[in-house]
């Protein structure tokens, strides 16, 4: 019997895996209700398309994890306004940090929102290169567990 089936309340998950095919086995598993993937570790706007076009064909809602900071919060709310089967979006709001000098106006809430911003163009924000140029490129990952047999054992 899976956890899933087990539970009164939905179950969201998947913001540890990385590609299509590995929420391709957890939903074929029946593994959750809601899939988290996140857009910086997953491949991109292209693949994050692409994990949805799975979860869409099953009938599962998407909610994806958002905690890298306003530039990853534009791309996301860009890609849950084109998926139909969007549910919420984790949003990081911003605080004394860096990355606030990344972009000029970050998304913030309006009544519970974020709006997208039509009359500008792409992502609705205006990215400012020399701040970013001003930080070091940092080496990141996500660590996970392995099994006996060499597979990643999620968290």
């Amino acid at each position: 019997t899976s956890l899933k089936s087990q539970m009164q309340v939905p179950l969201a998950t998947g913001e540890s895996l990385y590609a299509r095919f590995e929420f391709l086995d957890l939903i074929a598993n029946q593994g959750a209700d809601i899939i988290q993937p996140d857009i910086c570790v997953c491949g991109g706007l292209l693949e994050m398309h692409k994990i949805n076009a799975i979860a869409e064909a099953h009938y599962i809602s998407i909610a994806p994890h958002n905690p890298m900071g306003p530039l990853a919060t534009a791309v996301n709310l860009h890609f849950c306004a084109s998926a139909p089967n969007f549910k919420i979006l984790e949003y990081l709001l911003p605080t004394e940090s860096e990355w606030n000098d990344w972009v000029d106006e970050p998304y913030l809430p309006k009544d519970g929102y974020l709006e997208l911003r039509p009359d500008r163009p792409g992502l609705g924000v205006e990215v400012n290169e020399e701040a970013i140029a001003d930080n070091e490129y940092i080496h990141w990952e996500r660590s996970s567990p392995t099994r006996p047999d060499g597979s990643t054992g999620y968290i």
